[in-house]
C-alpha cells in the first residue's frame, strides 16, 4: 500500500476544502507573514493561546525560524513566534532514514535537511513539509500537546531523533557574557515500547525553565539508542545529563507513517501524561488537525468582514490569528502550574504566563483580547494576583512563567484598570489593586541587561534621573502613565485619597520637558539637562541612553493620558501639532555608535516598527484635528503591513504589531486604559460586525476606499456624533452600530470642537 499517496491526497482533499470556504475567516489567514525580515513570526501548528507552539527551526536564536534560511534541523515544540526576544525551542524532534544510524557512535552535533518554501504549507493549526529527505513531516496541535506525522518513503527505515541538548542557544541581551541558554539537566526515558518521556530544565532569558514531555508512537519502537554528550551508551533505557539525544528505530508495517502525540507540561512528566489523555485520544491525525482549524475559525469569527476578499481582508485575519496565540497558557489540565518562584501551585482557573509581553501588549493586544475573550482575560487577571502572592511582584515580563525583568514600566497596571473598566469581574479586585499599589512603589524590581528597575529614584526625584538610570526618560514616561492608570482603578473602587497621589505622579512627566527645545530630555540628579542633547540620537541600553528603543522625537509624545497638558507645554495647540506634523516629515537617520535595532518602520522619525510610538498618530485627536491621524494611520495600513514574509515592519511583539492593524482599521483605537475610551482614526473596510458577550457591534464605512480616507460624518445607533472619541460601553454594552461617511477630501469641522475631544488628565476629576 502507497501511504505516502492516501496521506497526500488526505492533505490536498483538506487544503482544498479549507480555501473553498473562501469567506470563512480561518482560510484568511497567511501565517507565512513575517516570518522573514525582523517579523521573528514562526509557522508554528498551534492552537488559540496555547502552551505549544509546534514548528521548524532553522537556526537557534531569535524565535528560531527565518524565511530565508536554506535548513531545517527539528520541529521543537515550544516557540514564542513573534517575540522580539529569544528563547524556547524545546524538545526537538527530527526524522530521519539513513542505516548508519543503527551503527551510529558518536551523534553529529547538528542534522537537518533542505527544503523548499514550494513544499511548504501552513493553515491555523497545521504545519506541513516535504524534506530534501523525501520524508514528509505534518504538525498539528491542541492547547498542551503536539502531533506529528511523518510520512517516509516506500523501503526507507523509518527513525526520529529526539534533541533535549538543543533549543534557543543564546538569551535576550546586549553582553557576550549573558548571551547563553544552558541546560541544567534533561531525562530520556524508553517506557514502553510505544512511549517515551523525559523533561529539559534550561536557562536563559527565563532564568529557570521547566519541560517535561510524553510522547507515544503509533509504530513500535524496537530500538532506542541513546547518546550522552554526543557518544552512544550502550544498553541503557534511561539517560540524564546536560546533552542527552536519542535515535529510535521503528517497527510494524513498512511504509507506514509514524505518528506521535506528545504532550508538554511546565510541572511534571505526569502532568504531560495527563494533558495528553485529555486531549488527545486517538491516532486521527487529521480529526485533530481538523479540530483544532475550526477552534481557530471559530476565535477568528468573532469578527466577521463583509467585504470581497481582497489582501487587506487577509492582512487583517492573520494579524488577529497572530493577536490570538497570546496571552500564552502555562498550566496543566489539573490546574497545576509552575511559578516564578520556581515552584508548584494548583489553580481553578487558566495559568497565562507562558509568555506575557506587557510593554509590548498592554497597548492593543491586551485590550483586544479583552473585547473578543472576556473570559481569557478574566483568568489573565487571576494569574497576576497569583504571581504577585508568589513573588511579590506583578508582572513586568515573564517567560515560561518566570519573571525576566524585560523592558521598562509596570505595564499590569494599564491591563488591570482596563479589564476592571470593562466590567470585567471573577477575581478579587481590590486583592488585585493592593498588589498595584504594591508593585509601583517597590525600591527594587531587579536588573535587566545589568540595570537596575526600581521605583527608588523616581520617587524621590519625581523623575528619573539619567546619571543613576540608563533609559531614564523613557521611564519617566512610562512610570507616569502606569500611575494614572493607577488612579483609574482608585476611582472606580472609591479610593479618593489613593487617586489624588497617584494622579500626582501621573504628571511627573513634566519634569523632563524641556521648553526651549520642546522636547523630552534626560535630566541629572541635581536637576541639569544632560548635555549634549541629539533628538536623534539612540544608544541602545548603553550609559548615555535616556530612551528606550527609541529617540526623544519618539518619546517626546509618550503622554497618552494628558494630551492637553502636553500641548500645554509646547505653548499651546499650534506649536504642538507643528512639532506633531514634523515627527513625520524629519530626517529618518538615527544618530549614534549603537542605535536600537528595533527603531523601524520609519516615516521621518515615526516608528510604527516599535510599540512607543503605535499611540501616537492618535494624538492628533487631542488638537482636534484628527483628519491628519486619518490620513497617515490610513498610510501605515496601507504601506506597512502585507501578507508577505516581510510584510511586519518590525517583530510581531507578542502580537502587538498585529493588534494595532486589527483595532485601527476597525476605525478606533485604545490609547489609553482605565476610562473605557477609544480614539477614533480611520475604518478600512465597507462593513464589519464584532461579536462580544453583550451583543454585536456593526461597524459600517460608506463610501471608503484607500482614497477615501478622510471621515465626513459618523452616526451612532443612527443618531450623528461628533466626537472623535468613543466609549467602551456605547459600542460594547449591547447591539450597536456605527457608521461612518468616507471621503477623498478632510473634513475639518468634524471631531474638531473642544467638547468633541477626549478628555485629558489634566481637566478630569475624581468624580468625572
Amino acid at each position: 500500500m502507497n501511504y505516502r499517496k492516501i496521506v497526500s491526497a488526505v492533505a490536498l482533499l483538506w487544503c482544498t476544502a479549507g480555501f473553498a470556504a473562501g469567506s470563512e475567516p480561518a482560510a484568511c489567514v497567511r501565517p507565512m507573514m513575517g516570518t522573514g525580515a525582523a517579523g521573528c513570526v514562526v509557522p508554528v501548528a498551534a492552537a488559540p493561546f496555547g502552551m505549544v507552539q509546534l514548528g521548524p527551526d532553522t537556526y537557534f536564536t531569535a524565535s528560531g525560524y527565518h524565511y530565508d534560511h536554506p535548513l531545517i534541523y527539528g520541529f521543537s515544540h515550544t516557540h514564542k513566534s513573534g517575540g522580539g526576544g529569544t528563547d524556547y525551542q524545546d524538545i526537538m524532534f527530527f526524522p530521519v532514514m539513513d542505516a548508519v544510524w543503527t551503527q551510529q557512535q558518536v551523534c553529529p552535533d547538528r542534522v537537518g535537511s533542505r527544503y523548499s518554501h514550494e513544499q511548504e504549507f501552513i493553515e491555523p493549526g497545521y504545519y506541513r513539509i516535504r524534506l530534501d529527505s523525501d520524508v514528509d513531516a505534518e504538525l498539528t496541535a491542541t492547547a498542551r500537546c503536539g502531533m506529528h506525522r511523518y510520512t517516509y518513503p516506500e523501503g526507507a527505515m523509518r527513525q526520529l531523533i529526539i534533541d533535549l541538548k538543543h533549543g534557543c542557544e543564546h538569551s535576550t541581551t546586549i553582553f557576550a557574557d549573558e548571551d547563553f541558554d544552558t541546560v541544567k539537566i534533561s531525562r530520556l526515558e524508553w517506557v514502553d515500547d510505544r512511549t517515551v518521556r523525559g523533561y529539559r530544565v534550561s536557562n536563559g532569558w527565563a532564568p529557570e525553565q521547566h519541560v517535561y514531555f510524553y510522547a507515544e508512537f503509533s509504530e513500535p519502537i524496537v530500538s532506542c539508542r541513546l547518546f550522552d554528550h554526543k557518544h552512544f551508551r550502550d544498553g541503557v533505557r534511561e539517560l540524564e545529563g546536560t546533552d542527552v539525544r536519542a535515535v529510535l528505530r521503528f517497527g510494524g508495517k513498512a511504509g507506514k507513517p509514524v505518528v506521535v502525540r506528545v504532550g508538554i507540561s511546565p510541572v511534571s512528566m505526569d502532568g504531560a501524561r495527563q494533558n495528553l489523555r485529555a486531549e488527545i485520544k486517538g491516532w486521527n491525525f487529521d480529526k485533530v488537525r481538523k479540530t483544532t482549524y475550526r477552534d481557530w475559525n471559530e476565535a477568528l469569527s468573532a469578527v466577521r468582514i463583509a467585504d470581497a476578499d481582497s489582501p487587506q481582508k487577509e492582512v487583517f485575519y492573520t494579524s488577529l490569528y497572530f493577536a490570538m496565540l497570546y496571552p500564552m497558557l502555562y498550566s496543566d489540565v489539573t490546574g497545576e502550574y509552575r511559578s516564578s518562584d520556581s515552584k508548584v501551585y494548583k489553580g481553578d482557573f487558566r495559568y497565562f504566563a507562558g509568555v506575557l509581553g506587557l510593554w509590548d501588549t498592554f497597548r492593543a493586544q491586551n485590550p483586544l483580547i479583552a473585547i473578543l475573550r472576556p473570559d481569557v482575560t478574566r483568568d489573565l487577571m487571576k494569574t497576576l494576583l497569583e504571581h504577585y502572592r508568589h513573588c511579590g511582584q506583578l508582572p513586568i515580563w515573564t517567560l515560561a512563567g518566570v519573571e525576566n525583568m524585560c523592558m521598562i514600566g509596570y505595564h499590569s497596571m494599564p491591563l488591570v484598570a482596563d479589564a476592571y473598566c470593562k466590567g470585567i469581574r471573577g477575581y478579587d479586585a481590590e486583592a488585585l489593586y493592593e498588589a498595584m499599589k504594591a508593585s509601583a512603589n517597590r525600591d527594587t524590581f531587579g536588573y535587566f541587561l545589568k540595570a537596575f528597575r526600581g521605583t527608588r529614584y523616581y520617587k524621590q526625584y519625581e523623575y528619573v534621573p539619567c546619571d543613576l538610570e540608563v533609559t531614564s526618560v523613557s521611564k519617566t514616561l512610562e512610570y507616569c502613565y502606569d500611575d494614572w492608570c493607577i488612579a483609574q482603578m482608585a476611582r472606580m473602587l472609591g479610593h479618593r485619597d489613593d487617586y489624588d497621589y497617584y494622579i500626582g505622579r501621573a504628571g511627573w512627566y513634566k519634569n523632563l520637558f524641556d521648553q526651549n527645545l520642546n522636547f523630552m530630555r534626560g535630566r541629572n540628579s541635581d536637576g541639569s539637562w544632560r548635555t549634549p542633547f541629539d533628538p536623534f540620537h539612540s544608544n541602545h541600553y548603553r550609559p548615555d541612553d535616556d530612551f528606550c528603543e527609541g529617540t526623544s522625537w519618539q518619546w517626546t509624545f509618550f503622554v497618552p493620558h494628558d494630551g492637553k497638558g502636553l500641548m500645554n507645554l509646547f505653548g499651546g495647540r499650534d506649536p504642538f501639532v507643528a512639532k506633531l506634523d514634523s515627527l513625520f516629515t524629519v530626517s529618518s537617520e538615527i544618530h549614534g555608535d549603537n542605535p536600537a535595532p528595533d527603531i523601524t518602520g520609519l516615516i521621518g522619525q515615526y516608528a510604527q516598527g516599535n510599540e512607543p510610538g503605535h499611540h501616537t498618530l492618535y494624538m492628533y485627536n487631542y488638537a482636534g484635528q484628527p483628519w491628519k491621524g486619518q490620513k497617515r494611520i490610513s498610510d501605515v495600513i496601507y504601506t506597512l503591513y502585507d501578507t508577505s514574509p516581510e510584510g511586519i515592519c518590525g517583530n510581531d511583539d507578542t502580537g502587538q504589531m498585529s493588534a494595532w492593524y486589527v483595532m485601527s482599521s476597525m476605525g478606533f483605537y485604545p490609547v489609553t486604559h482605565g476610562r473605557g475610551v477609544y480614539f477614533i482614526g480611520t475604518p478600512i473596510f465597507g462593513e464589519m460586525s464584532v461579536k462580544h458577550p453583550n451583543g454585536v457591534l456593526t461597524i459600517r464605512a460608506n463610501g471608503v476606499s484607500r482614497e477615501n480616507c478622510y471621515i465626513q460624518s459618523v452616526t451612532l445607533n443612527g443618531a450623528p456624533y461628533s466626537k472623535n472619541w468613543l466609549r467602551h460601553e456605547d459600542l460594547f454594552g449591547g447591539n450597536a452600530t456605527l457608521a461612518f461617511e468616507m471621503g477623498p477630501e478632510p473634513n475639518k469641522n468634524w471631531g474638531s470642537s473642544p467638547e468633541d475631544l477626549p478628555q485629558s488628565m489634566c481637566d478630569e476629576t475624581f468624580e468625572n
